[in-house]
């Protein structure tokens, strides 16, 4: 039955549950299990906020316009999201694997609302080691959540832009 609504009409609505899912995922591994996401994972974050946007926007448009031409840009834009995704996660895996090096700045740090007077002693009198993009701390099959974030945005992508196409023929 799932296979037969897997449209290039219904692909918004599994992007929009695909990146809600590894979005919600990381989530859960940093506030359940205690695993620090460093700056590179907050970039890949980033690119599945830009799918569940757009997917939403492509669903709001759908309701209110039967102009198939958009269904095609919004599958497009999704495509493209997606492989932001892939790009930056391949990226990271390539640092964990030290195939080449990551960015100046792959280190997280405190947010602005969490700066005050008490919270600079406390990190002063007992520094918090920051990780490192180079270090995954999870693996399955030794592969990480990198790993599984490339896998799973690069073929969406892959089907994303296979449905442009279709669309367009």
């Amino acid at each position: 039955m799932v296979l037969q609504s897997f449209t290039a009409r219904n692909w918004p609505i599994f992007a929009l549950l695909l990146s809600l899912s590894l979005w919600l995922g990381a989530l859960a591994f940093e506030h359940i299990g205690g695993l620090a996401p460093c700056q590179m994972c907050y970039w890949q974050r980033h690119a599945h906020k830009a799918v569940i946007v757009i997917a939403v926007i492509a669903l709001i448009v759908r309701q209110f316009t039967m102009d198939r031409r958009w269904e095609s840009r919004f599958l497009a834009l999704i495509g493209l999201a997606f492989l932001l995704s892939f790009g930056l996660a391949f990226w990271h895996v390539g640092v964990e694997f030290k195939w080449w090096e990551g960015p100046k700045t792959c280190m997280v740090g405190a947010g602005a609302s969490d700066f005050n007077t008490e919270s600079l002693l406390k990190a002063l009198e007992n520094p918090v080691e920051m990780p490192a993009c180079s270090e995954a701390p999870w693996h399955l099959l030794n592969i990480s959540m990198a790993g599984y974030n490339a896998v799973f945005s690069g073929l969406a992508a892959l089907i994303s832009f296979v449905f442009v196409v279709k669309a367009r023929a």
